[in-house]
């Protein structure tokens, strides 16, 4: 896992989120694993964010450590990276913190994917916007010139018209854009019911400012990444209200025992609650403050827990009874719900939860069953956002 180099942040909270899922499945007991309690051990060493050094740190665990299975490191180039190794050893490998298309195209049979790729990550903002308005139906998609940007436009644009809804414009900017206006224009000309923005926190930020500074308006504006970090609302103030974002997993978000009885599922591993309590407590034993978990620590502990799943099922820890198992199960936890397809080894049953701003507090408010509030809609234009309004 990456704990120093350009993904030391991401990488330590991956840690601490899969360390907090272990701690609870040992201080409850151990796992279960045909009819005898095992405590589970989680081996980690720091690949700096380099794909070399994560390679052989990959080799090393499976041909050294004898580990029964591992856990991607975060980043999709390094994941990527790794998964010819899970896959030479057959060794059944969660993929965390990555989510290009790519590595689950290359045919891998024991890459296994927990949360939605890339190309579904706008599916639950269009669902959502569709559903609450059936009337719109003009989109404007933005995105980022890389690879993950990329695919999610390209999802985004595809599931659009799946749905039946019109993709006036659909232009691509600069990595590290220093003006958006001529694409800005190009959506204003349009007058989009709904405006997508596939982009990171930066370029984010800068297409927010732009559109409130042409005044373009959207009945809904939605932007990947940017939305979920918290400085976004300390950088845009009064700019950020009603703007939303998907995410793979917030803090408030309402998965529990009893949402697994209403789906008619087996719940598994700890309650959102207890999830909470015990990452805090890792971060603080490993010099970190006393923090919340994010996504990227909740994806990591559902990594952890789907593996664990499967070796309670096949009451085995061989990787391929272990997958066998996976692939027919159907269960929940804290994180999602989960269902694997065969085909891909993606898990179908995992929907990115959608925030949105209001009041200055980022709310989950999608999936009903799930969200914490509900959806602000339409969205307050820019004048009254400036006028001292704000969602609620």
């Amino acid at each position: 896992m990456p704990i120093s180099g350009r993904y030391a942040a991401e990488g330590q909270y991956s840690l601490w989120g899969a360390l907090a899922v272990v701690n609870w499945i040992n201080d409850n007991g151990g796992l279960d694993c045909g009819g005898k309690k095992v405590r589970v051990r989680l081996l980690y060493r720091d690949s700096e964010s380099k794909l070399e050094l994560a390679q052989s740190i990959t080799e090393a665990l499976v041909t050294q450590d004898k580990v029964h299975f591992l856990l991607s490191p975060y980043g999709s180039d390094l994941a990527l990276g790794v998964s010819p190794i899970a896959e030479k050893y057959g060794v059944l490998m969660a993929v965390v913190g990555a989510s290009s298309d790519r590595i689950f195209q290359q045919g891998f049979k024991y890459v296994l994917g927990v949360a939605a790729p890339a190309s579904q990550y706008m599916v639950s903002v269009l669902d959502m916007v569709t559903k609450k308005d059936p009337t719109v139906k003009k989109v404007a998609i933005l995105y980022r010139d890389s690879e993950f940007n990329r695919q999610v436009a390209e999802g985004a644009k595809a599931y659009a018209e799946k749905l039946g809804l019109q993709v006036e414009v659909y232009e691509v900017y600069p990595s590290s854009p220093k003006d958006l206006t001529p694409q800005i224009l190009k959506v204003k000309q349009a007058a989009p019911d709904i405006i997508l923005v596939a982009s990171h926190f930066a370029d984010g930020q800068l297409a927010v400012q732009q559109l409130a500074e042409q005044k373009v308006d959207a009945k809904l504006i939605a932007l990947s990444v940017a939305p979920l970090v918290p400085d976004f609302y300390k950088a845009l103030s009064e700019k950020a209200e009603c703007i939303v974002g998907p995410s793979h997993w917030e803090p408030g978000v309402r998965y529990s025992p009893d949402v697994a009885k209403q789906r008619g599922v087996e719940w598994f591993g700890p309650t959102r609650e207890e999830f909470i309590t015990y990452f805090k407590k890792v971060a603080k034993q490993m010099g970190g403050q006393e923090v919340e978990p994010g996504y990227h620590a909740a994806w990591a502990a559902e990594g952890v827990l789907t593996i664990l799943y499967g070796v309670q099922k096949a009451a085995s820890v061989n990787s391929d009874k272990v997958l066998a198992a996976l692939q027919n199960a159907r269960f929940m936890t804290f994180f999602s719900e989960f269902k694997l397809d065969p085909k891909t080894n993606l898990n179908v049953a995992h929907s990115m939860v959608v925030i949105q701003w209001q009041s200055g507090n980022r709310v989950v408010v999608w999936p009903p069953d799930v969200a914490e509030g509900k959806l602000a809609y339409p969205s307050l234009t820019w004048d009254q956002k400036a006028a001292g309004q704000t969602c609620k």
